[in-house]
């Protein structure tokens, strides 16, 4: 494109140069004409030449904002996935900070207004005091073993003992600390309404089952994410330690209950506790926690359907162990299967598998 010019201005002077005659009329005819003419073609080439070399400058100019425009635009590019992560890092620290902070504001209130379920009335005498706690130990039967078969289960899949310990002092400290409270006020307002018709061996047997298990699983979801644990195999461990947590508090609390009203209450009370124990809220909490991990962590409609059966499962089982129904043993066994089981099959489970 530049060329061209200089094309024309050399044609013009080899044709003129090298044929003399030509040139000699010019002169003749036009006498300065010739000057004329080679003064305007060597303008016009000039021009030419400069025009051209503008537009050289010009689409040099251009492409180099171009280029620079792409280097900003793949900079950004760049940084922009580096950018959102460090703010999406920032966000979880947030939100795990507040989760950690309502943790702890809820165990502390749990051990507040816990306090009262180990004591008696103003008029309880020492001996008292001593005969209702002598039978304490009688929930070792229980607790010694499930703590051996942690240990295994932490040795065997790697869990952590610390967690464990902090969801079993959670399991005690926040679902049973709220349970007591939430049960009477759903009694109390069950029977407002429903007046004579209110049974609490049944109305107040589904609300129980319905609210220590949501209970349970929002402690054990809560210390999930605080932990930031994702394995089946975790859930499955820090649900049972919530469980056995809450169901260690609720002994106690039955055993002191009883116990204060009549001492001679207080170790048959115990022994019941202890014989219900295999199937007991340690299960519960696992097979949630379960379904909680199906929810959360499968992938596809299958699994979340299968998690909330888990879930509903449970609360049904609980209301059922409620009911005048568990006084059948066979009807107490198959209910005591249902939720050990599960149990047993999730952890036979190779990995994260829990289909």
């Amino acid at each position: 494109m530049g060329g061209k010019p200089r094309l024309l201005w050399s044609e013009l002077h080899m044709s003129i140069t090298s044929n003399p005659c030509w040139l000699s009329p010019c002169k003749v005819m036009a006498g300065g004409g010739f000057d004329f003419l080679w003064k305007q073609v060597h303008d016009e080439g000039r021009k030419k030449i400069e025009e051209t070399g503008e537009q050289w400058l010009m689409d040099d100019q251009m492409e180099m904002h171009m280029e620079r425009q792409t280097d900003a635009q793949t900079g950004a590019q760049t940084g922009g996935p580096e950018q959102a992560g460090i703010r999406r890092e920032e966000r979880r620290r947030r939100r795990r900070l507040a989760a950690e902070v309502i943790l702890i504001l809820l165990f502390t209130f749990g051990i507040v207004i816990n306090e009262s379920d180990f004591l008696g009335q103003d008029h309880t005498t020492v001996v008292q005091y001593l005969e209702v706690y002598s039978t304490f130990p009688l929930l070792l039967a229980y607790i010694v073993p499930f703590c051996l078969v942690m240990k295994y289960l932490c040795s065997k899949y790697e869990m952590h003992r610390l967690d464990l310990l902090i969801a079993g002092f959670c399991g005690a400290f926040i679902p049973a600390a709220l349970a007591g409270n939430l049960n009477d006020a759903f009694a109390d307002m069950m029977s407002h309404l429903m007046g004579h018709l209110y049974s609490d061996a049944w109305i107040g047997s589904a609300g129980t089952g319905i609210l220590e298990e949501l209970l349970k699983l929002g402690t054990t979801g809560l210390l999930l994410y605080v932990l930031g644990r994702r394995s089946l195999k975790d859930y499955l461990g820090i649900g049972m330690c919530v469980g056995i947590g809450f169901q260690i508090e609720e002994d106690l609390s039955y055993i002191t209950e009883s116990g204060f009203e009549n001492t001679e209450k207080a170790f048959p009370t115990a022994l019941d506790r202890v014989s219900a124990s295999f199937g007991s809220h340690w299960a519960y909490a696992a097979v949630t926690a379960a379904g909680l991990y199906l929810i959360a962590r499968g992938s596809g409609k299958h699994h979340r359907r299968k998690g909330y059966g888990l879930i509903l499962l449970v609360m049904v089982d609980h209301f059922l162990y409620d009911t005048p129904l568990s006084n059948s043993l066979f009807i107490n066994g198959l209910l005591t299967v249902a939720v050990v089981l599960p149990v047993l099959l999730f952890f036979q489970k190779p990995g994260d598998e829990a289909c």
